[in-house]
């Protein structure tokens, strides 16, 4: 038998060597534990931020178009028209377009374009004309604030105006923009006129283009609010639709209607 002076330390010694075993073991267990757990979380983390990244409009594919706008001053300009739906309430909006928004230099055209916003809830609210035209300008290089510009008569009524100028490329190019809101049914008709440089937009431009936007599909009460617009059609100033019924008008609309309905994307 070993005295005991020698098997204390001994033990001692044995001992330590065990508690540290166990003490790595429990560390490499905890850092199992801290990876395991740690992973769902950083799953959550990655979802949510794909989340947040996803866009709050989506462009529908191959779009059946509600409305249309014949502009024959822009028959030689690139016509688009997009419908765009929100997913989280099915709110809708549908863009019209011609000519290019960045376009510059001597061979730049005008641009034109029309959105026609229908919410999913009859109770939202539209801002004033100039706020309205703000949000959607804010791709665009402004050189000079938009401002009101007192407003025009159309079809639809009075529709308030909003003065502004955009500098794409550097080059810089006058516009005059609108935005009229309806209760019944609740929607919105925005949109601006670009001139190909400075010059000041024709109010008359911008009346006769609201003049020619007509309904082609959609619900009853849109077609009432429409055929009550139409009775009130100036025509581009002329206030006479028998002019427009003659065959030789006609013609020249199915045509013109072709040729828009041929620049259409196919997506």
């Amino acid at each position: 038998m070993r005295p005991v002076s020698t098997s204390i330390p001994h033990d001692i010694r044995a001992t330590l060597v065990r508690l540290l075993a166990y003490m790595g073991a429990l560390a490499g267990l905890a850092v199992a534990a801290a990876s395991f757990f740690a992973a769902p979380a950083d799953i959550v983390a990655a979802l949510g931020s794909a989340s947040a990244q996803r866009p709050a409009w989506t462009t529908v594919e191959r779009p059946y178009p509600a409305f249309e706008l014949l502009m024959p001053e822009l028959i030689g300009s690139t016509y688009n028209y997009t419908i765009q739906r929100r997913a989280k309430d099915g709110a809708r909006k549908d863009l019209l377009s011609f000519g290019e928004p960045g376009g510059a230099g001597p061979q730049a055209g005008p641009y034109a374009t029309v959105e026609i916003y229908r919410p999913a809830v009859a109770g939202d609210r539209f801002l004033d004309a100039s706020s309205e035209i703000a949000t959607r300008m804010v791709d665009y290089a402004i050189t000079d604030d938009v401002k009101p510009d007192g407003q025009i008569d159309s079809k639809f009524g009075p529709v308030p105006l909003v003065d502004f100028a955009v500098a794409p490329n550097g080059h810089e190019r006058r516009c005059l923009g609108f935005a009229r809101p309806f209760k019944e049914p609740a929607m919105q008709i925005a949109g601006w006129y670009c001139s190909a440089g400075r010059e000041v937009v024709d109010r008359a431009v911008v009346a006769c283009l609201l003049d020619r936007l007509t309904l082609v599909n959609g619900d009853a009460k849109l077609h009432e609010m429409f055929a009550r617009a139409e009775v009130k059609r100036t025509f581009c100033g002329q206030r006479n639709p028998i002019l427009a019924a003659t065959p030789e008008r006609e013609e020249q609309a199915a045509k013109l209607r072709s040729v828009l309905r041929g620049r259409m994307p196919s997506h």
